[in-house]
Protein backbone atom coordinates (compact mmCIF):
# COMPACT_ATOMS: atom_id res chain seq x y z
CA UNK A 1 0.00 0.00 0.00
CA UNK A 2 2.02 3.19 -1.09
CA UNK A 3 -0.33 5.99 0.68
CA UNK A 4 0.43 9.05 3.32
CA UNK A 5 -2.32 7.59 5.50
CA UNK A 6 -1.88 4.67 7.70
CA UNK A 7 -4.72 1.65 8.51
CA UNK A 8 -6.39 2.58 11.52
CA UNK A 9 -5.21 6.76 11.55
CA UNK A 10 -7.49 9.19 11.06
CA UNK A 11 -6.32 9.82 7.80
CA UNK A 12 -7.33 6.42 6.70
CA UNK A 13 -10.84 7.31 6.92
CA UNK A 14 -10.90 8.03 3.52
CA UNK A 15 -9.50 6.08 1.44
CA UNK A 16 -10.82 4.41 -1.02
CA UNK A 17 -10.30 0.64 -2.74
CA UNK A 18 -10.95 1.46 -6.83
CA UNK A 19 -11.44 -1.26 -8.98
CA UNK A 20 -10.01 -1.35 -12.20
CA UNK A 21 -12.79 -2.83 -13.85
CA UNK A 22 -16.88 -3.26 -13.60
CA UNK A 23 -18.05 -6.01 -11.46
CA UNK A 24 -19.98 -8.54 -13.80
CA UNK A 25 -21.06 -11.98 -13.28
CA UNK A 26 -18.08 -12.71 -15.40
CA UNK A 27 -15.53 -11.50 -12.94
CA UNK A 28 -16.65 -12.43 -9.35
CA UNK A 29 -14.58 -15.21 -8.97
CA UNK A 30 -11.62 -12.76 -8.22
CA UNK A 31 -13.32 -10.69 -5.66
CA UNK A 32 -13.55 -14.43 -3.87
CA UNK A 33 -12.99 -13.32 -0.11
CA UNK A 34 -12.57 -16.07 2.18
CA UNK A 35 -11.80 -18.62 -0.84
CA UNK A 36 -15.42 -19.14 -1.88
CA UNK A 37 -17.75 -16.24 -0.32
CA UNK A 38 -18.24 -14.36 -3.95
CA UNK A 39 -20.79 -10.82 -3.98
CA UNK A 40 -24.20 -11.42 -4.95
CA UNK A 41 -26.07 -8.76 -7.24
CA UNK A 42 -28.10 -6.72 -5.09
CA UNK A 43 -29.77 -4.87 -8.59
CA UNK A 44 -27.76 -4.13 -12.06
CA UNK A 45 -25.50 -1.34 -10.71
CA UNK A 46 -24.48 -2.85 -7.29
CA UNK A 47 -22.99 -5.98 -5.71
CA UNK A 48 -22.72 -7.19 -2.17
CA UNK A 49 -20.70 -9.32 0.00
CA UNK A 50 -20.36 -9.98 3.86
CA UNK A 51 -17.15 -8.71 5.05
CA UNK A 52 -17.67 -8.74 9.02
CA UNK A 53 -20.91 -10.42 10.80
CA UNK A 54 -21.26 -10.37 14.85
CA UNK A 55 -23.90 -10.08 17.21
CA UNK A 56 -25.04 -6.49 16.46
CA UNK A 57 -21.80 -5.15 13.89
CA UNK A 58 -22.52 -6.79 10.58
CA UNK A 59 -20.74 -4.78 8.13
CA UNK A 60 -20.90 -5.93 4.06
CA UNK A 61 -18.78 -4.57 1.05
CA UNK A 62 -20.43 -3.07 -1.39
CA UNK A 63 -19.39 -3.07 -4.95
CA UNK A 64 -20.25 -0.23 -7.50
CA UNK A 65 -19.62 2.65 -9.51
CA UNK A 66 -20.18 5.80 -6.51
CA UNK A 67 -16.98 7.23 -7.88
CA UNK A 68 -17.36 9.38 -11.46
CA UNK A 69 -17.04 6.48 -13.49
CA UNK A 70 -14.84 4.20 -11.26
CA UNK A 71 -16.12 1.34 -9.76
CA UNK A 72 -15.29 0.98 -6.22
CA UNK A 73 -15.32 -1.25 -2.70
CA UNK A 74 -16.94 0.66 -0.17
CA UNK A 75 -19.03 -0.44 3.21
CA UNK A 76 -22.39 -0.42 4.41
CA UNK A 77 -23.19 -1.44 8.17
CA UNK A 78 -26.58 -3.55 7.38
CA UNK A 79 -29.15 -5.36 10.09
CA UNK A 80 -29.76 -9.13 9.44
CA UNK A 81 -32.80 -10.93 11.20
CA UNK A 82 -33.72 -14.27 11.02
CA UNK A 83 -30.54 -15.70 10.58
CA UNK A 84 -30.03 -14.05 7.09
CA UNK A 85 -32.79 -11.50 6.18
CA UNK A 86 -31.64 -8.08 5.66
CA UNK A 87 -33.58 -5.39 6.94
CA UNK A 88 -32.20 -2.73 6.58
CA UNK A 89 -28.87 -1.05 4.79
CA UNK A 90 -26.65 1.93 5.76
CA UNK A 91 -25.51 4.38 3.43
CA UNK A 92 -22.09 3.62 1.93
CA UNK A 93 -18.41 4.70 3.55
CA UNK A 94 -15.31 5.11 2.49
CA UNK A 95 -13.30 1.33 2.38
CA UNK A 96 -11.06 3.03 4.99
CA UNK A 97 -14.19 4.20 7.12
CA UNK A 98 -15.16 0.57 7.24
CA UNK A 99 -11.59 -0.53 7.92
CA UNK A 100 -11.15 1.42 10.85
CA UNK A 101 -14.66 0.22 12.16
CA UNK A 102 -13.69 -3.34 12.24
CA UNK A 103 -10.39 -2.70 13.66
CA UNK A 104 -12.44 -1.18 16.70
CA UNK A 105 -14.30 -4.10 17.33
CA UNK A 106 -11.85 -6.90 16.14
CA UNK A 107 -8.13 -6.98 15.10
CA UNK A 108 -7.79 -10.11 13.48
CA UNK A 109 -11.07 -9.47 11.38
CA UNK A 110 -9.24 -6.11 10.47
CA UNK A 111 -5.80 -7.99 9.50
CA UNK A 112 -7.84 -10.29 7.45
CA UNK A 113 -9.82 -7.32 5.33
CA UNK A 114 -6.59 -6.07 4.96
CA UNK A 115 -4.88 -8.78 3.83
CA UNK A 116 -7.97 -9.37 1.55
CA UNK A 117 -7.49 -6.22 -0.37
CA UNK A 118 -3.62 -6.11 -0.63
CA UNK A 119 -4.37 -9.57 -2.53
CA UNK A 120 -6.88 -7.59 -4.64
CA UNK A 121 -4.03 -5.11 -5.47
CA UNK A 122 -1.28 -7.31 -5.93
CA UNK A 123 -3.36 -9.74 -8.47
CA UNK A 124 -4.15 -6.25 -10.02
CA UNK A 125 -7.78 -6.24 -9.65
CA UNK A 126 -7.41 -2.92 -7.98
CA UNK A 127 -5.97 0.31 -6.16
CA UNK A 128 -5.96 2.46 -3.46
CA UNK A 129 -6.31 6.22 -3.21
CA UNK A 130 -6.72 9.04 -1.32
CA UNK A 131 -10.38 9.85 -1.09
CA UNK A 132 -11.47 13.88 -0.29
Amino acid sequence: MDLPAEPGSDEFENVIFILENPVTKHNLEQLAFHDDVLPEAMNEEAWAMPAYLSEGFNLFFIFAQNMGSNWTVTFAQVTIENGNEITSMTNVVPTGTGFNAVAHVDRHASIELLAYFETLAGNGVGHWEMGH
